[in-house]
């Protein structure tokens, strides 16, 4: 520290620097502190970890209430529904957590919110739900294995991440695992699912592109006022592409199953993965974040199990197996 920017009484000033100099030389003070750093990191982590796994657990079981919801709702004009009640929440959230001094806006934040809320809020949903719409289930849940790999493309192409033998083992286990849970000798890219299909690795680029443009803006600002302003954006941009869906809107079933669907994949499924995630973003690397997503398979088949309709074979467990030791290799040991 410079001398210089201690002021106050002479005598005061030379203790200070002498107690700081003696605890520097102290034996074992520099290992003490390494360890409470190592700690504190590995603390951070942890709840990264936490909070990651949360995510994949709650998309686990979201194709069932996407499904059920564009049952009835155009894809991209209930997008637009799913970002602007999310970005009411945020605020609601933002204003009662986030100090007034962390609120703050400008041109450059405006500018970044708009075009981080336009590529992950925006695009991601619209291009999600009209692969949901457009495609099977099969080759929907094999191609959003492809997100993972955008992430880590796009990092690298950036100068963000390198890629290590470590990682590329772990993806590539993770990748096997994904393929051989979903059947991928199901996987057709016919006439009658092509518009999907490319909708769907859409889908995966824009969120990888989303986790390596957002990711300082994210630890620079306060995450709710940031998500708010990027919700609200995206919302924009999913209600302008629908709007000739405006006319087309049908009397809804409001029964119980209909609005737990919708309650499910608004609250849950967009507004608190999306936090999670983005939170998740200020502390660890984009490909730590992208990785979990091939948990999401195993979560869906455990959900299976426990409903009685599917019952585990050795081909299914191989491929958990697989994906959990990606995860493992790949992410967990280092951020």
């Amino acid at each position: 520290m410079d001398r210089s920017l201690v002021t106050g009484n002479p005598l005061t000033v030379k203790l200070f620097f002498q107690e700081k100099d003696n605890l520097l030389t102290r034996p074992g003070s520099i290992d003490k502190l390494r360890r409470m750093q190592s700690i504190k990191t590995k603390s951070t982590d942890g709840l990264a970890v936490a909070a990651l796994i949360t995510v994949q657990v709650i998309f686990g079981f979201n194709y069932w209430a996407a499904k059920v919801v564009l049952a009835h709702y155009p894809p991209v004009f209930w997008g637009g529904v799913r970002a602007i009640v999310s970005a009411i929440l945020m605020f609601l959230v933002a204003f009662a957590l986030v100090p007034k001094e962390q609120r703050k806006i400008d041109r450059k934040f405006l500018f970044q919110a708009f075009l981080y809320g336009a590529i992950g809020i925006g695009l991601n949903n619209a291009f999600f739900m009209l692969g949901l719409r457009y495609t099977t289930t099969t080759n929907a849940a094999i191609l959003n294995a492809l997100t993972p790999l955008f992430t880590l493309l796009f990092a690298v192409i950036a100068g963000a991440e390198k890629v290590t033998p470590q990682k590329g083992l772990g993806f590539t286990l993770a990748v096997f695992g994904a393929i051989v849970i979903r059947r991928f000798e199901d996987f057709s890219m016919t006439s009658d699912t092509f518009r999907g299909d490319i909708y769907t690795i859409l889908n995966c680029a824009t969120l990888a592109l989303f986790f390596i443009l957002s990711r300082d803006f994210l630890k620079k600002h306060a995450p709710f006022w940031a998500m708010a302003w990027m919700f609200l954006f995206g919302a924009v941009v999913l209600f302008v592409g629908s709007i000739s869906d405006f006319g087309n809107l049908q009397a809804l079933p409001m029964n119980g199953s209909f609005v737990f669907a919708m309650v499910y994949n608004v609250v849950l499924a967009t507004a608190v993965t999306y936090f999670l995630n983005s939170w998740a973003l200020t502390r660890v690397k984009p490909s730590f974040v992208a990785v979990f997503i091939y948990l999401q398979p195993a979560i869906a088949l455990i959900n299976v199990w426990m409903s009685g309709e599917e019952a585990p074979n050795a081909r299914v467990l191989l491929a958990m197996a697989l994906i959990f030791a990606g995860v493992g290799i790949g992410a967990l040991k280092k951020a």
